[in-house]
């Protein structure tokens, strides 16, 4: 590979230590672990992309955009936990109070 294809945004570092925070990943080869990094980026960008096609700001990503995106895509349903749509502290002690009123 050339050396411009070997630059990576993301810190091969940082992927190396998540990737082995699995208990089933003995060891990375590099090439995994650039591919890893590479299509990470990749689906960053393809996220922020979508995201700003759905904004109203067509200059900038709000996270209200990212969580739009998250939780009317399923296929990113995964990320709901990770980027949740904002929500008053109003209505999220409604919520608690309507899930414990349920409970009894």
């Amino acid at each position: 590979m050339a050396g411009s294809e070997k630059e990576s945004v993301l810190p091969l570092s940082r992927i190396k230590t998540i990737m082995k925070s699995s208990p089933d990943v003995s060891s990375i080869s590099q090439e995994a672990l650039f591919m890893t990094g590479k299509a990470t980026e990749m689906f960053v960008q393809n996220l922020a992309r979508i995201s700003l096609v759905e904004s109203k700001d067509k200059n900038n990503v709000l996270y209200k955009d990212l969580a739009e995106v998250v939780n009317s895509d399923d296929t990113l349903q995964f990320l709901q936990d990770i980027i949740p749509k904002k929500i008053l502290a109003r209505e999220y002690f409604e919520k608690l109070s309507k899930l414990s009123d349920e409970e009894t």
